[in-house]
């Protein structure tokens, strides 16, 4: 319980630093995403691949919250926003967020994303039952999330042990 704390508190002190003051769902959300990057090691990357796409595919809850990420660096990768407006063009992205709107497409874009080594991240209820990799998920004001490593090892990603500490539940 200690550690989780601890963890926890690492999180959010990088939460701290980049946002000062968090306020809103949308604000912890976006450093919560900020921070998956963090423990996701993509095992085949691409020589290419010196930057780090976000996506947000489908209906932007976050305003202009994610717009703080754009440049940032993880993992040695600066940080990019994209919102692609077909299935295609989710081939450019590493980190997917799906929006509630999409929710009736999900297993097309979980598939399409998990052959191409695509983090797929939701607040869409039961995502992570539904294929996708990390849920969003809300317990009264707080919020947290699952993850479904079955997903991830499938899509060739490898989720940090320090994260899998943090989640709600894990679906192994």
């Amino acid at each position: 319980m200690f550690l989780k704390f601890l963890i926890a508190m690492l999180l959010w002190s990088t939460l701290g630093t980049a946002y000062g003051a968090v306020r809103s769902e949308y604000e912890v959300k976006a450093a919560f995403l900020y921070n998956f990057t963090r423990f996701i090691t993509w095992s085949e990357p691409s020589e290419e691949m010196t930057g780090l796409t976000i996506c947000v595919f489908g209906r932007n809850p976050f305003g202009d919250v994610l717009q703080q990420l754009n440049g940032r660096v993880s993992q040695g990768r600066a940080l990019k926003l994209d919102f692609p407006a077909s299935l295609q063009e989710i081939d450019r992205c590493q980190v997917l967020f799906v929006g509630a709107d999409k929710a009736r497409a999900l297993a097309e874009i979980t598939d399409f994303a998990h052959a191409r080594q695509i983090l797929t991240i939701s607040e869409i209820p039961d995502f992570v039952e539904e294929g996708g990799i990390i849920g969003y998920v809300k317990e009264g004001n707080v919020i947290r999330f699952e993850i479904n490593l079955l997903a991830a090892q499938k899509s060739g990603l490898q989720i940090n042990s320090r994260l899998l500490e943090l989640a709600l539940r894990v679906i192994r």
